[in-house]
């Protein structure tokens, strides 16, 4: 119900939206006819003799018809005209106000035309006019015809009485108005069915781009699901490579870069020893802490794989060892106990790690083998440590503790 009623004021406040264009339109028409006929009685005024009588009560009222259609066009402006449901009667009122005020005046001037000349051309032009250019409901038309046709028919009577005269008079009016009443009638309706389908039409297209947003919304929260290890909440293996294919796309001269491979210390012996459960919490807080290193030094980690970790890191290799000095104390000193380690009786992990001049994509492969081919000879040469190897392929360097 409160669909509906919302349904019917969007429609009402289009209806005079359209209205108030329309009535644009008719004020331009009406007052270049007013401007013309005022001139043509001017003229009949200073040269000539004849129809004196009527013709100041005709520039009185052309000149009124002027005014009123220039106040319309000066501040009913069309770029102003936004229709709301606080100005909705104000607006409403303008309108019906011009038409029923235009209506009365050339009732006016057709009681004075039927009374001199026996016809009302135009009243018959102006009331087919106004059906056919406003949407307006039927019975706002039909008092307002109500109250100006009996004054004409009153002036055909006084001017001819009944006879073959006033058949010239009431004929054309007997066929234009209930013509122009049947026309008015049917444009409304096809009005405010269009009204009603554009207007509900563009909810529909409002649904559908908040359905469009919430899908690319859901979708972007899916992809970075996607990216995103379910465990440790760091990027994946997947967002890894997206995150090297990136860096080898932007690279358009030579950059420094290191790549950090870490792993875990005997973490079969962890997860045997404690369980899998304990062996989670061990990834979950290690993890947690190269996050914080990475975002400290604006940095890039993520879960290789297993108990292995990566950080890509764009720094000088002497800050990047400091990094991996770093990383193996901030780890010890998480004291997550590890009885059956080799090397500790708590958690460690080594380190392999390649720093290089970077220009190409293929570089950068080679460097993640080398940070690989790095941890392996870390954990060759004792583990809790990390084995640096450099981007020339002429320097090897064993850093343990």
């Amino acid at each position: 119900m409160e669909n509906q009623e919302k349904l019917v004021l969007s429609i009402r406040k289009e209806m005079i939206q359209f209205n108030l264009k329309r009535m644009r339109t008719v004020a331009w028409t009406l007052m270049y006819v007013s401007a013309i006929i005022t001139i043509i009685h001017y003229g009949e005024v200073f040269f000539s003799k004849t129809e004196r009588a009527m013709v100041p009560a005709y520039i009185a009222i052309h000149t009124i018809l002027f005014c009123i259609d220039l106040a319309v066009l000066l501040f009913v402006k069309e770029k102003r005209i936004q229709v709301t449901t606080l100005n909705l009667r104000k607006y409403e009122f303008i309108l019906l106000s011009y038409i029923y005020t235009i209506l009365l005046l050339i009732t006016v001037i057709t009681v004075m035309d039927v009374y001199f000349f026996k016809h009302a051309a135009l009243y018959e032009v102006l009331f087919l006019l106004i059906c056919v250019i406003f949407s307006i409901p039927f019975l706002k038309i039909f008092w307002i015809m109500l109250i100006t046709v009996p004054p004409i028919l009153i002036s055909a009577y006084l001017s001819v009485g009944v006879s073959g005269e006033s058949i010239k008079i009431l004929l054309p009016m007997s066929l234009i108005i209930p013509i122009g009443l049947v026309i008015q009638r049917y444009i409304y309706k096809v009005q405010r069915q269009l009204t009603k389908q554009h207007i509900l039409l563009q909810e529909e297209m409002i649904k559908s781009k908040k359905l469009s947003e919430l899908l690319a919304e859901k979708n972007n929260e899916l992809s970075e699901q996607a990216l995103r290890d379910t465990l440790t909440n760091l990027p994946n293996r997947r967002a890894f490579n997206n995150k090297l294919t990136q860096i080898g796309q932007q690279l358009s001269k030579p950059k420094s870069l290191s790549v950090m491979m870490i792993d875990i210390d005997f973490f079969k012996n962890l997860n045997d020893t404690y369980g899998h459960l304990q062996g989670d919490e061990a990834l979950i807080k290690v993890a947690a802490l190269l996050d914080e290193i990475a975002e400290k030094y604006n940095a890039f980690a993520a879960r290789w794989g297993g108990e292995e970790f990566v950080i890509v890191s764009q720094h000088a290799a002497k800050f990047s060892e400091h990094v991996c000095e770093e990383i193996l104390e901030e780890v010890r000193n998480l004291n997550i106990r590890h009885e059956h380690s080799k090397v500790a009786d708590i958690l460690t992990v080594s380190i392999g790690m390649c720093h290089a001049k970077i220009s190409n994509s293929e570089q950068l492969k080679t460097c993640c083998e080398l940070a690989d081919q790095a941890l392996y000879t870390a954990k060759q040469n004792g583990r809790n440590n990390f084995y640096s190897k450099s981007g020339n392929f002429d320097e090897d360097v064993c850093l343990p503790l």
